[in-house]
């Protein structure tokens, strides 16, 4: 007799790893690693009677909510882990260089662990000299989706970082007395691309002219491509170039790593 279970189980694909980037430094935290996880939803419908969650996503929730999954006097999990080190994506080796990161929701994951990094690093050495830091985070909602919201700000107190751009693409739109590169506050930015269009003349400055880093993390399906766009944009602005003369550009940052992206689809 067959067993259908396991002829079931012979044929399905397996479950493909699930990639995260770490939003800690060892610096900060020795032999520690810190993961930020958006809980896939997936509500009910008629082709699917009753919600559930995604199985990874909703695994972890369950992991940082042990009850009554896992109660709090059971042994913990042990999660497989596989390192993929990315020698590439990480601050500038020379610590006067300017960088601008780019990562709304879960993509701040990575530049978390840049800022603790910078901090200690500001801590061990406060007379030498550091480069200026800007951070373009975006998230739906103020109230409810700013994550590290508290040690960003942290971050902006204590130097490490210079500049923090944040915007909310589903709140109502605020007044705002500040305005930038001719940008009116009647309409405040709701994606991260257009933040980095406000500040087009402090991003073509550290890229073009101070020979900084540009790093992206998040979705590539959309936003990567509209912060590439952005940029182009930005360039073809500020130097008043034709978009082939720009496209050339920013092909030359990638070329010399200076523009680098960890981003999924």
């Amino acid at each position: 007799m067959i067993d259908r279970c396991a002829f079931l189980s012979e044929h399905l694909p397996k479950l493909q790893p699930r990639p995260y980037s770490a939003a800690s430094s060892w610096l900060r935290y020795p032999g520690r690693l810190h993961l930020v996880f958006n809980v896939v939803e997936f509500p009910a419908c008629i082709a699917r009677p009753a919600a559930r969650r995604g199985l990874c996503t909703g695994w972890l929730f369950d992991l940082v909510h042990p009850v009554p999954v896992f109660p709090e006097k059971a042994a913990w999990p042990q999660i497989h882990v596989s390192p993929r080190p990315n020698s590439l994506f990480r601050p500038p080796s020379d610590q006067s260089v300017p960088f601008i990161m780019i990562g709304p929701g879960t993509g701040v994951a990575p530049f978390i662990g840049f800022l603790q990094q910078r901090e200690t690093e500001r801590k061990e050495n406060p007379d030498a000299m550091f480069g200026e830091t800007w951070l373009f985070f975006g998230c739906r909602h103020r109230d409810r989706d700013y994550l590290f919201r508290e040690e960003l700000e942290g971050f902006v107190s204590s130097g490490a970082l210079s500049h923090l751009k944040v915007c909310f693409s589903r709140d109502d739109p605020e007044e705002e007395e500040e305005e930038e590169e001719g940008f009116t506050s009647a309409a405040p930015p709701r994606y991260v691309q257009h933040n980095l269009l406000r500040n087009r003349k402090h991003v073509t400055d550290i890229l073009l002219t101070q020979k900084g880093f540009l790093y992206v993390c998040g979705d590539a399906k959309n936003m990567a491509k509209d912060v590439n766009d952005a940029l182009l944009e930005a360039i073809r602005a500020e130097l008043q170039v034709d978009q082939l003369d720009a496209m050339k550009t920013v092909a030359l940052l990638r070329e010399e790593k200076r523009y680098l992206q960890d981003i999924w689809g």
